[in-house]
């Protein structure tokens, strides 16, 4: 156990970071999370796991540790995922590349990876439910946050010709490997002559799909078309790249397994 002092002291240390995280977002303004694409978050997590793991096994003796390990710790984490969960919500295109909320998702994964190594299982063996939900929270966090460089937006006017020019967010040029070509453009009014659906019929490699606003084209596992606008003679797509996303699907799909078991079991227990 560690003494009040030291406690002290983390907690002065971890109210420390959290006030040089922000003084980073106000200096330097987003986290320069793009920075960190593969295969660099790839090395990064790796390290991340080996430390925690590391700080795991000599948790006798490194107080961080304990205190990462504390009834304390966890609230603060629990607080913290809210705040998150909270800011990003509020956000029509949730980003994460704010120092704060990067340095918050860490501390986050940190005390949910201890906790996971410490209650995996008890004396009674392996605690599957506590297993399967605490892990498809730490999935679909890790996901969010190690998958944020990898995760890329394109924008490509599409006309009669066929294309593979697409900008970036950052207005960028970039080449796709694979080419677009506007076949046609469809608009249905309804009766009273107001638009209400919008499809652009587009060859994507040889192939015609219809691609409608809100309901894109999936070209590929984890990379989405969506339409987004059109003009005189072409239509603005919107390419969207999430290769994590699996990842984050198998999280969520831990996560309500997990809850349904956890209402299985207060059932049964109703009945017993």
């Amino acid at each position: 156990m560690i003494n009040s002092s030291k406690y002290r002291q983390l907690r002065l240390g971890l109210l420390g970071v959290g006030v040089v995280l922000f003084g980073a977002q106000w200096l330097f303004g987003s986290f320069p999370i793009w920075l960190f694409a593969a295969p660099m978050n790839l090395l990064i997590g790796a390290l991340w796991l080996v430390l925690v793991w590391e700080g795991f096994r000599r948790r006798t003796t490194l107080p961080i540790v304990q205190y990462l390990l504390s009834a304390e710790a966890t609230y603060i984490a629990l607080a913290v995922a809210a705040i998150i969960a909270l800011v990003l919500g509020l956000q029509s295109s949730p980003q994460t590349t704010s120092w704060p909320v990067v340095g918050g998702f860490f501390y986050v994964l940190t005390v949910l990876s201890l906790v996971i190594l410490r209650g995996w299982r008890n004396e009674g063996g392996v605690r599957w439910r506590f297993l399967i939900t605490h892990c498809g929270l730490w999935l679909a966090m890790t996901s969010a946050l190690l998958g944020a460089p990898d995760k890329a937006v394109l924008r490509a006017e599409v006309g009669a010709e066929p294309t593979r020019e697409a900008v970036n967010e950052q207005g960028k040029k970039s080449y796709l490997d694979y080419e677009l070509r506007l076949e046609k453009f469809e608009v249905e009014n309804s009766e009273n002559g107001t638009p209400q659906m919008f499809r652009a019929v587009v060859e994507v490699d040889g192939e015609i799909v219809d691609i409608e606003v809100n309901t894109p084209y999936s070209q590929r596992y984890g990379e989405d078309i969506y339409l987004v606008s059109y003009e005189k003679n072409s239509c603005i797509l919107q390419i969207v790249r999430e290769p994590w996303r699996g990842i984050t699907m198998v999280g969520i799909a831990m996560l309500l397994l997990g809850a349904f078991l956890l209402f299985l079991q207060g059932f049964g227990g109703a009945k017993q």
